[in-house]
């Protein structure tokens, strides 16, 4: 681990979009008890790139900390996009089209990285075992592997666009996306455009009634009391003396 310079360092182009309220919170508190996990880069021309721990990069360049801790490793390009995807994957904020995409990934990278686990079951390499896909996941993430391979299954047959499309929206739902990985490619798209029309139709039309006023909860006696005590000294002060 070592300190460097803030302004050489960069975060990579495929790196997920930055959460505000994330790096507010994470500023506050490096502000009080200062940076506790070091960012993780890797060498990037005269610089360095953020493989895992951007939030806290973007944290640190909001107070205006001229450097930063850091661990700095030798990942190449699969291991390096593999690290970011697992930091993200272990994040609680991320919605069901971006769990699945990133699963996806990192299902594609694993088996890039280790075919012989393509039955789904784990092998010896070199006298150590390698996980399948689902197990290795499912230990870095913490969730069950059934619901790993779930979520692959929808990143791989749902298409990037349709995923795109319905991120971030009422459609952005578990239940939403195993209809849609039931379709052919060309069904989906025209299924959530369609979905997404009619979605922003009752929205208009929400927006448009007329709000019903709520009426206040029932008064106690005591409070009740105390309201018509100020209503009678208010129609006494108000009238003549007549």
């Amino acid at each position: 681990m070592t300190d460097l310079p803030i302004s050489k360092i960069t975060r990579r182009s495929d790196a997920r979009a930055i959460n505000a309220e994330t790096v507010v919170g994470l500023a506050e508190s490096i502000a009080n008890v200062g940076l506790i996990n070091p960012i993780r880069v890797r060498a990037s021309g005269d610089g360095w790139e953020v493989i895992a721990g951007v939030h806290r990069f973007e944290a640190c360049k909001s107070l205006g900390l001229v450097e930063i801790a850091a661990d700095v490793v030798t990942d190449d390009d699969l291991h390096a996009e593999l690290a970011m995807i697992d930091e993200n994957l272990c994040r609680a904020e991320l919605s069901p089209s971006d769990r699945a995409r990133q699963t996806a990934r990192r299902k594609a990278i694993y088996l890039e990285l280790h075919p012989e686990t393509g039955h789904g079951k784990a092998t010896k390499e070199s006298g150590q075992v390698v996980h399948s896909f689902a197990e290795a996941t499912a230990a870095i993430t913490g969730v069950d592997e059934r619901t790993v391979r779930r979520d692959a299954e929808r990143g791989q047959k749902i298409l990037p666009e349709v995923l795109d499309m319905i991120a971030g929206t009422k459609l952005d739902t578990g239940a939403y996306m195993d209809k849609l990985k039931a379709m052919p490619g060309s069904d989906q798209f025209k299924a959530a455009q369609r979905d997404l029309l009619h979605l922003r139709h009752l929205e208009r039309q929400s927006a448009a009634r007329p709000k019903v006023k709520i009426a206040d909860a029932p008064l106690n006696d005591e409070a009740a009391q105390e309201r018509q005590v100020a209503a009678l000294m208010s129609a006494w002060n108000k009238a003549s003396a007549e």
